[in-house]
């Protein structure tokens, strides 16, 4: 008989977790049957797009969980994240719970009111999936919970990121900005290495693609650099990746990243991409495919190089492409996760 597992995520929209959950959803096979628990908003038509069962929170609430829990009756809850971890916690129901964490936040490596909070609810926890060893070894998760905790390094669906970046664009851009524009992702100190680019390449194009609660200061500081020529703003998208395949190199500025699923779906279609150095960045990102940065004198001349030697562009272009092929298997992926959700039935 089959099992049903609850992926439960709080946003209504589409970013990197809920990009991995999609494309878990999509590829798990018998014995699970999935469905995806989140608030109403766009990720509804996404969902439907990829024929995945959609069941509306219509609060992240822990009650909302329980109430959505007992209709449905899932075997194992898939809570993606902290904030889905603690409300699947809470609605105290008696399935196993699994957390996923897709990030590695600052605190989560030291002694603090959100890390005791997660660490008292990994006591009920049945298995913990971080995206990356470093997570595991590195943080307070090493110490207290290593047995239970897994890690798996996301992936991406190469074939179905191809097939949605093959519908036209509008235009061509030097650079792309993919991501929530929040302080975690940093999109000012992006606004800023492009001014210092445009300097030395007058006729630089870029697009920003997101939204977020820094939108309007990132829009604000664009005209006050006089550069709404430069950078256009495409706000959220269902589907970036057109224009992404349009983009010559992608871009990333975080302060902190689990395992940035962008920079995969970037390689996918060819673009080097050019990131900070963050713990575990160079799992995925190596020189022969991309850039990693401490500075912003870094950024800088690695973008430059990059977009004015078409050798090197070529190289590193052939090179992404490759790096994707290799770290997205989706079936050792899938197979990952089934070794996951059995062990928790058992247990």
């Amino acid at each position: 008989m089959g099992k049903k597992v609850l992926h439960i995520l709080p946003s209504n929209d589409l970013a990197g977790a809920e990009n991995v959950a999609i494309s878990m959803i999509s590829h798990m096979s018998d014995p699970f049957e999935c469905a995806y628990a989140s608030p109403e908003g766009g990720i509804k038509e996404i969902l439907m797009d990829r024929g995945i069962r959609h069941i509306p929170l219509h609060q992240f609430t822990s009650s909302q969980i329980r109430k959505v829990v007992k209709e449905w009756k899932p075997d194992i809850i898939h809570a993606h994240d902290f904030k889905a971890t603690i409300k699947s916690l809470f609605s105290f129901t008696s399935i196993p719970v699994i957390s996923h964490i897709h990030q590695n936040p600052i605190w989560l490596h030291r002694l603090n009111l959100r890390s005791v909070l997660f660490f008292a609810a990994c006591l009920k926890l049945d298995q913990v999936i971080v995206v990356s060893p470093v997570i595991k070894e590195r943080t307070l998760l090493a110490y207290a919970f290593k047995s239970k905790t897994m890690a798996i390094s996301n992936v991406v669906d190469r074939e179905w990121i191809k097939q949605k970046a093959a519908f036209p664009a509008d235009d061509c851009y030097d650079m792309a900005f993919i991501g929530r524009f929040e302080d975690v992702k940093d999109p000012l100190r992006f606004i800023q290495i492009v001014s210092e680019v445009k300097q030395q390449m007058p006729d630089l194009k870029v697009i920003m693609m997101g939204g977020g609660t820094l939108a309007d200061e990132c829009r604000k500081v664009i005209q006050a650099k006089g550069m709404q020529q430069t950078i256009e703003l495409k706000g959220f998208m269902d589907n970036p990746y057109p224009l992404l395949n349009t983009s010559k190199v992608l871009v990333l500025t975080s302060k902190s990243e689990g395992l940035p699923m962008v920079v995969m779906e970037a390689m996918t279609l060819g673009k080097p991409v050019v990131v900070p150095r963050l713990t575990g960045m160079d799992t995925i990102v190596e020189e022969s495919c991309g850039c990693i940065c401490e500075t912003d004198a870094e950024f800088i001349q690695n973008l430059i190089t990059l977009l004015q030697s078409e050798e090197t562009y070529a190289r590193m272009s052939q090179a992404a492409l490759k790096k994707a092929e290799l770290v997205c298997n989706m079936e050792f992926y899938i197979e990952q996760v089934k070794k996951v959700y059995h062990d928790a039935i058992s247990n």
